[in-house]
């Protein structure tokens, strides 16, 4: 199904170009889309900030990022949950003890520009 283009007062580009640049767009929906669910895991400010922690301290339990977050230990786990399921953070257990740190290919500082301290 075709979708009429609008018809502008005074038109930058061709009705081909913009065909083109539509086009362009529908290749990169993949790319966009896993995007899109990366920015939505960093939009929460609590995430933001266990991911600074992480960074700084390499490894922080629950129970730790609890404490400074003053948060519960469910609530700092559902945010964890979802870090983890983006590949964001990778978790190691030690005994009943379970230990978060950033995932290898983070990227921190490529994923939010500004936020590690120069």
């Amino acid at each position: 199904m075709s979708v009429p283009l609008p018809e502008c007062v005074s038109p930058d580009r061709s009705p081909n170009e913009l065909l083109d640049l539509r086009g362009r767009l529908a290749t990169e929906a993949q790319r966009l889309r896993v995007a899109s669910e990366h920015y939505a895991l960093l939009a929460g400010e609590t995430r933001l900030k266990i991911l600074v922690l992480l960074d700084e301290t390499d490894e922080l339990c629950v129970c730790d990022l609890a404490t400074i977050l003053e948060m519960t230990p469910a609530a700092v786990s559902q945010h964890l949950s979802r870090l983890r399921s983006g590949r964001l953070v990778r978790s190691r257990r030690d005994g009943m003890t379970v230990y978060y740190q950033l995932a290898d290919d983070t990227g921190l500082s490529s994923l939010v520009p500004g936020l590690k301290r120069s």
